[in-house]
């Protein structure tokens, strides 16, 4: 990730979500799906992230390496901003590298 300035916060990630019906754009990360237009940019997501995944650069938030789809970002947004991407999680699930204790919320891999 470069420190260059960009035009707007959809510029970053990997792209435009398919996977919402609600005619907002979401912004597809590896692991995340963020809202420019919900998000308010309190910081609550990147506060709260264990491994400082999450930043707001740009007016923007990007999720950096090191994700360990623990959740907590999209559980604490108050603005309904984040969402764990369910083929992530999946994924995750699948590999089956989680830490001992440490849980997916796998009730989102079926929604």
């Amino acid at each position: 990730m470069t420190n260059d300035r960009v035009g707007s916060a959809l510029d970053f990630g990997t792209g435009t979500s398919t996977g919402h019906q609600d005619g907002v754009r979401w912004i597809d990360y590896q692991n995340i799906s963020w809202n420019p237009v919900f998000c308010k940019r309190c910081d609550i997501c990147v506060d709260i992230c264990p491994k400082g995944t999450l930043v707001l650069r740009d007016d923007a938030i990007l999720e950096q390496e090191n994700c360990i789809l623990c959740g907590l970002c999209e559980r604490y947004c108050p603005d309904l901003a984040i969402e764990m991407i369910p083929s992530a999680i999946a994924a995750y699930a699948a590999r089956g590298d989680g830490a001992e204790g440490e849980t997916v919320q796998s009730a989102e891999v079926g929604d």
